[in-house]
Formats: C-alpha cells, structure tokens, sequence
C-alpha cells in the first residue's frame, strides 16, 4: 500500500484531491469542519532531542577535540561548511541524517524542516532542544520509520505514512531557532564554503605550518565573525559609499591617494581605475559569494593568498581576531577574492582601503558586542600551550578612542 499525508486543516468546505509523488507516494487531503482529526485531533508529535544526552547508536560526537588527530579536519569530503549554514543537516543513504554544528557555542530550540517533492508545505521532523558546540551526530529519517504525525509551519499537523527511503537529495532541509545566536547566523549574506587545506605546507612546509583542532575552532570563529562583519548594513554602506567614507576620513582637507575604490590594473601617476557604483556592487559580492575557502597558517616571513586560499600567522587564529587584528586576514582573503596589490580592495598604500576600513569597523563591532563572539574565553585558545608554537596572553580588547566608526556613529548602529 502506498504511504500517505492525512493533513489536518478544519475548513468549511469538504474536499480531496491526489497528487503523484516521484517517491510513488500519495498525498491525500482531507479538510472539513467535522473531521475528526480536525482542531479536535490530539497530534503525537515525535519526542524533542537533547544532543548532549544522546544514546551511543546516534554516534554522537565533539569535532575539533584538541587532541582529535589533525587527518580528520583535512578531510574535506566529511568536515566542510558554509559560513551562513553553521548547522548543517546533509542526508547519508537512503534512511538517515547527519547533524553538525560548526559553533563554539551550542545552541537551543533547533527546529529542522523537511520539504519533500509534490509537497509545498515544510513539516519539522526534527526538534532540538538543545545542541552542543561543535557537535555531530547521526540520526534515522523518521519518515522511513514508520506513520507519525509532523508540524506544519502554520502550526496544524500532517500525518504521513511509513516511506521506505529517499533518494540523494530528494528531501531539502532547512533550520530556525528562536536561540539569539542563530538569529546573528541568519543574517550573514556570505555563502563561503569553508575548509581546511593541508596541500600547502606538505608542499611547501616552512612557508606554511599545519594546523590542529586547536587553531581550527579559533578559525572557525574568526570566519562566522568576519562574515558577519562584512555582511553588516554598516559595512555594506561604508563599502558602496567609500568615496564619502573617504572624505570623513580627510576631515576637510585633500584626500589622502585614491577617492574610491579602484580595480586591478596598474596605477600611473595617481591615475586609477575607478569602479562604477554597480562595479562597486559586484565587488561586495565577490566577497559573500558561495566560492571555497581554504584556511590555512604560514610560517614564514609573508601571509598569502589567491584562489581559494587565505592564510595568516598563528598568532592571528589564537589571539588576532579578538582584539580585531583584522588586517591581514582582510588583505589576504581580499586576494582570495580576486585582487591585487594595485588595488585598494587589497592594498594599504595610497591613502588605505580595504585593510584600513575593515579593521576600524571590526573593532568597533567588537565595542558594540554586535558579533556572533567577542568573548575569548569561549574556546581559551590562547592558553593551550601544548597547541601553540608560540605563548600568549589572554587578549583584552580596547577600542582606540580615534576609531573612525566610532567618532562617527558614537556607539549606534548595532544590527539589531
């Protein structure tokens, strides 16, 4: 017998209709004022989970433990995620789920939705209650288990019966949370997938280093925070406005190199390649599209970037980013995203650019608490010697009374 959706609606009017489902299921709605599973129907909704008290058959589990071997970070097939989807839900076979959390800090109230083919409603078929930092776990498609009872979006019930399994991808997640952290998540506009590269220091060793969980977790911090920094309305209309940003900056008095910003091509004689406002536009978006990233550190006398790489100094990962150190990284992965020296998206001669501009705004989100992380403490990255080839302190940060965001907006603006 072929499973079906009983969907729970009490409405005036009597009616049914069938739909063909690729699955060959098939849906039937039943709605009338007198159903008996209309507002009358006591739902059985599946049992909210508890991630940190999972049973053993979840295999669940903490990615980045400090003394996780490093081989696993690496592999780029099972640890990978996009920087505005840090809860990630990817399907694995035909009858089960994988759950991950990129976030060192956990969250709560996670509701996952499921929307199926030839049915336009999403159904929450997984409720969290709780989901702790950098957590993963596996779990079965209730679906395939057997007939259950699934909330709608509007808050009425679908019932659906036993489906025996689903093909890659024919089911689309999706995730919300009433948790104030993943409404921080929900606003990143950047689409960056993010991982880890081991290719350049075993091919160049020296001129880069490996990394461990240690540096990982600090780096998957730094990028959720810079992403939200760049996706700010703050940023974006400094970024789409430099020309003004520009004159502040001078005060009244002849602006310092370029007065905009400029492209790749060379500079003669304060000569520039200015970008048109919808050029400008385009250069936002090569810095949130959806291109991959690799993080990776170096060792050497010089940072690099290009292509899908961004790289900084280990005292970048561990202390850097929460005192807004944001330079490097900035001109780094402004050559991850297309340009060069010649440009003032990436360099910080001629009167300064992207480097400059970032950094003033990163700091200043730092003195408004208005990023998803502010507080080292959390991963204590710093004080993990055993990790590090370097020692350090606890960073303590303290905005610059001269900040020019500060000076400007006079501690408004926070992207409520």
């Amino acid at each position: 017998m072929n499973p079906k959706f009983y969907l729970q609606i009490p409405m005036k009017k009597k009616l049914s209709y069938f739909i063909p489902f690729v699955l060959i299921v098939s849906l039937i709605v039943s709605c009338s004022d007198d159903d008996p599973k209309g507002d009358s129907y006591q739902a059985n909704y599946l049992p909210a989970i508890d991630a940190t008290n999972l049973p053993v058959g979840n295999r669940p589990m903490t990615m980045f433990e400090d003394a996780e071997s490093s081989s696993k970070m690496y592999d780029n097939k099972d640890r990978w995620f996009r920087v505005n989807q840090p809860m990630q839900i990817i399907q694995k076979g035909k009858d089960s789920v994988q759950v991950s959390l990129y976030s060192p800090v956990g969250l709560s109230d996670v509701k996952v939705y499921a929307k199926i083919a030839n049915y336009d409603k999403r159904f929450l078929i997984y409720a969290f209650s709780k989901v702790p930092a950098f957590h993963r776990s596996f779990h079965q498609i209730p679906l395939v288990e057997g007939k259950h009872d699934y909330q709608l979006e509007n808050g009425k019930t679908v019932t659906i019966d036993k489906i025996d399994g689903f093909s890659s991808g024919a089911i689309e997640f999706s995730v919300e949370s009433t948790d104030p952290l993943f409404a921080k998540f929900k606003k990143i506009k950047s689409a960056r997938l993010v991982q880890f590269s081991d290719q350049y220091h075993k091919n160049e060793y020296g001129k880069y280093l490996p990394m461990n969980p240690v540096l990982a977790k600090e780096a998957i911090t730094m990028i959720i925070n810079f992403s939200y920094a760049i996706s700010h309305p703050l940023y974006y209309d400094t970024f789409m406005n430099f020309d003004r940003y520009k004159k502040e900056q001078a005060a009244g008095t002849e602006v310092n190199g370029a007065l905009n910003w400029h492209g790749n091509a060379e500079d003669k004689n304060g000569v520039y390649d200015y970008l048109t406002k919808a050029q400008i536009e385009q250069a936002y978006n090569t810095y949130i599209d959806s291109r991959t990233l690799n993080m990776a550190m170096v060792g050497g006398d010089s940072a690099w970037g290009g292509g899908p790489l961004a790289s900084q100094w280990e005292s970048g990962y561990v202390t850097g980013h929460w005192l807004g150190e944001m330079s490097v990284w900035s001109h780094e992965y402004s050559h991850h995203s297309g340009y060069s020296h010649t440009s003032n998206l990436a360099n910080s001669g001629e009167g300064g650019g992207q480097q400059e501009m970032l950094t003033d705004f990163y700091q200043y989100l730092i003195s408004l608490n208005d990023l998803p992380f502010t507080d080292p403490d959390i991963l204590k990255g710093y004080s993990k010697t055993g990790y590090l080839t370097g020692t350090y302190k606890k960073p303590v940060f303290k905005i610059n009374p001269k900040n020019p965001f500060l000076l400007k907006y006079k501690g408004e603006g926070k992207w409520n």
